[in-house]
């Protein structure tokens, strides 16, 4: 009965993610923006950049695991940034690659600043024929299947030292991704996303930090993230998520989330997610490292760590 159980939950879920969340998922969203709204280019004064990997539902066969790259910088005299984002997206047999270069324009507005941002490049879909199993041999295809369809987002994002909020829309051309002669293709989905966060400074060695983060995209129920995190000794965040699902199945998660600050130039952030739906008896969790740098910072040089 276990193993049935397993299966029918190993075809259900590709099928509802697919649908609803095409996008890869980040449990580390308040440390890297960037991955999900292009008006966060350049707001760090700095040559900035945030690698990224995830392993999700670790112990299934097949599930996602997501490497990502996102690279930016302010252009020293005027209001604006470059950046670049590179992703690989990893489901089963499927591998999906984007390649979207980044500009934002800053404005100042009262006690912040206030982005517009626009992304555009490339996205890219691989069906690996050496992962798939055949039937019959005579029907193996002897190339992967790849179809490409260009990939446009948008953002806006307002933030002051201690307080930040924005909104994108990503996949604006809602691209398809076509196979087998163009006969059998996927639409790439409009998602809407917006995230605010504050920092409030108890002392000057203890922050706390509420964030939240809802996302919606066609055919799937509402999504949202709630966070809190605290900042140690101005070098080591603690925090948790409650994530609720992008699918009907309604499988939330807990996240744990930490990241110390090695140095103003470095940081590292580590979280581990774990299901509370029926899915958790079949895997580990899943588990999301990355490493960020802010090289020939601009800022001017303080005692007081970065809150956003």
């Amino acid at each position: 009965m276990r193993n049935y159980k397993l299966i029918f939950l190993l075809l259900l879920v590709p099928v509802i993610e697919t649908i609803a969340q095409q996008d890869a998922l980040y449990s580390q969203y308040m440390f890297n923006p960037m991955a999900i709204n292009p008006a966060y280019t350049g707001t760090r004064n700095a040559i900035s950049g945030v690698l990224l990997h995830r392993s999700q539902w670790v112990g299934i066969e097949g599930a996602p695991k997501t490497n990502s790259l996102a690279l930016h910088s302010p252009i020293k005299g005027k209001n604006f940034g470059l950046g670049i984002n590179l992703m690989q997206d990893r489901v089963g047999p499927t591998l999906n690659t984007t390649l979207l270069g980044t500009y934002a324009y800053h404005l100042k507005l009262g006690q912040g600043k206030l982005s517009f941002g626009l992304r555009g490049g490339f996205y890219t879909n691989t069906l690996r024929n050496d992962e798939l199993s055949y039937t019959n041999d005579n029907d193996k295809a002897p190339v992967n299947f790849t179809s490409q369809t260009a990939n446009f987002d948008f953002g806006t994002y307002y933030h002051t030292d201690k307080f930040y909020a924005g909104f994108s829309a990503n996949h604006l051309s809602n691209g398809s991704v076509k196979f087998n002669d163009q006969t059998e293709t996927y639409d790439l989905n409009m998602h809407l996303m917006g995230f605010l966060g504050k920092a409030f400074v108890i002392t000057p060695n203890l922050v706390f930090k509420p964030s939240a983060l809802v996302r919606y995209t066609k055919s799937a129920p509402l999504n949202f993230d709630i966070n809190t995190s605290v900042l140690f000794q101005k070098v080591f965040w603690l925090g948790a998520s409650y994530r609720t699902s992008s699918s009907e199945n309604r499988e939330s998660s807990i996240v744990l989330i930490t990241e110390y600050n090695i140095s103003q130039a470095f940081r590292i952030g580590y979280s581990y997610d774990f299901n509370l739906g029926a899915i958790k008896q079949f895997n580990s969790g899943s588990h999301e490292v990355f490493l960020g740098a802010d090289l020939v910072s601009k800022r001017k040089k303080s005692v007081s760590p970065r809150y956003l």
